[in-house]
């Protein structure tokens, strides 16, 4: 019902660190997941099990899935402030006010890096007072790391918040994909993890995330858990995957660059200084829903109606067309 114990140990490597304190003292409990999805479920089911009357607190905008992950687990929902559409970057004034207001012991939904579906990450000192302030009121941060690597290129980095969260003393939750990092999607491969008091309350804990995984699935296929065991376990091959996890980020963030020159160069009166702020897979434009049909229209470029374009469709050969399409849309903005 837990999966691959090699999977995970390997996994919970990468968040909490190879010599993390609290890997050594068994204090996390944790289990393969049907990935980030998953794991996100798994553990809205134990949130409602437990605290059956907590609410969990979400990030305006989120991943469109959130909302039906905890929805469908009946957890009641709540929102908080994050992205601020006048500055295209954090709300940071609003987010800690939502935070400092929430009843004592709620529940957060934090996106651990790259966040979904803006691209814009608190700073690490932004971070620390994020913490200062959910440790202050008792609240319990519940991270998604679906884009661990994606953001800097380095995993070490990407995992910055959780060790600020773990340096603070909190209790926390986790949840960890393979989908994206190492290409899995269609392995359905990630881990659940939840940081305990103890020992003993770890035990506890996993045997109940177990308990609640068995009447929903039953337990985790293996083929995606092999591939991640052998390329995390093997020092030569996680090497050669650290290298082009590197190589794809980095691709990324010189597009984010390009796109931004071809529009400047076109004379577009627009600030384009957020799509290379921003950080991930996704650009959220601040294109409006009557911009993005046009382009869809006119010019066949496809993306969300709330203007988010996905990065990693942008390449050298379409970046200027690209350009040239939004500058055409946005010109009379």
């Amino acid at each position: 019902m837990g999966g691959s114990v090699k999977m995970v140990e390997e996994t919970l490597k990468l968040a909490y660190g190879d010599n993390s304190e609290f890997i050594k003292d068994k204090r996390i409990a944790a289990v393969q997941s049907l990935s980030g999805t998953g794991a996100c479920r798994l553990f809205a089911d134990f949130q409602n099990r437990f605290h059956p009357d907590s609410q969990i607190y979400i990030p305006v905008p989120t991943w469109s899935n959130h909302h039906n992950i905890w929805r469908d687990a009946h957890v009641t929902q709540r929102t908080f402030h994050y992205y601020h559409p006048g500055t295209k970057g954090l709300d940071f004034a609003a987010l800690m006010d939502d935070i400092k207001n929430a009843p004592n012991g709620s529940f957060f939904l934090l996106h651990a890096c790259a966040h979904n579906p803006t691209g814009v990450d608190p700073s690490e000192e932004q971070w620390k007072e994020i913490s200062y302030q959910i440790k202050a009121k008792g609240h319990f941060p519940f991270f998604d790391m679906a884009y661990q690597g994606f953001a800097s290129g380095d995993p070490e980095r990407d995992a910055k918040a959780i060790r600020i969260f773990l340096k603070d003393g909190h209790l926390l939750g986790l949840a960890q994909s393979y989908a994206k990092n190492m290409g899995l999607y269609g392995q359905r491969v990630g881990c659940l993890s939840v940081l305990c008091e103890d020992e003993k309350q770890a035990v506890a804990v996993k045997s109940q995330l177990q308990q609640l995984a068995r009447p929903m699935y039953s337990n985790p296929p293996v083929h995606g858990a092999l591939i991640v065991s052998t390329i995390l376990g093997d020092a030569e091959l996680k090497k050669l995957w650290l290298k082009e996890v590197q190589g794809m980020a980095d691709r990324i963030i010189g597009m984010r660059t390009a796109l931004r020159e071809n529009l400047e160069k076109l004379g577009s009166p627009l600030s384009w200084k957020h799509i290379t702020n921003q950080i991930g897979m996704f650009c959220y434009s601040g294109l409006t829903p009557e911009q993005v049909d046009r382009l869809t229209d006119e010019y066949h470029i496809y993306m969300t109606r709330n203007g988010r374009i996905s990065m990693a469709g942008v390449t050298t050969g379409n970046v200027g067309y690209l350009a040239n399409a939004i500058h055409e849309v946005t010109k009379s903005a």
